[in-house]
């Protein structure tokens, strides 16, 4: 028995070349498939690729000695709550707040706590303004002292 490799190539060929006529002729199927990759697409990068993420752990713990520093400049706003960093001058916003510090007001870490993955850090406050205050800042405010 033999196999004529020729015409088996020839074949593979023409096979080739059907698929890609009907891919051709049909542009609803190559704009589904087209449709299909983008979404496929679209949902991975969504998911993260599958990946999986963790939170990272707190570097501060109870009790350490802190320095509140805006980096962006300014007063480090203190709340009764972690998360609740509203510039809004509402009534309910001001029940809230405690305090405004100055950059270099220092303190000491009571709590800590990850929200809608940002990290927020309860400080009671030993200097400035709002000494003998406690409340809740963004960890972005707080250094370790040195």
């Amino acid at each position: 028995m033999s196999i004529n490799i020729e015409n088996q190539d020839e074949f593979a060929g023409n096979a080739a070349q059907d698929k890609f006529s009907a891919i051709k002729s049909n542009p609803k199927l190559v704009g589904g498939l087209v449709g299909a990759v983008v979404v496929g697409g679209l949902l991975l990068s969504l998911a993260g690729g599958g990946s999986t993420g963790t939170v990272a752990k707190p570097i501060l713990s109870a009790g350490q000695a802190v320095t509140l520093e805006n980096p962006n400049g300014g007063l480090s706003h203190v709340t009764a709550g972690p998360g609740m960093m509203s510039s809004s001058v509402s009534e309910e916003d001001k029940d809230q707040s405690i305090c405004t510090a100055k950059s270099g007001t220092h303190g000491t870490v009571e709590d800590q706590q990850v929200i809608d993955m940002l990290s927020y850090v309860k400080v009671k406050i030993s200097d400035g303004d709002c000494q003998g205050k406690s409340g809740w800042t963004s960890a972005m405010n707080v250094k370790a002292s040195s």
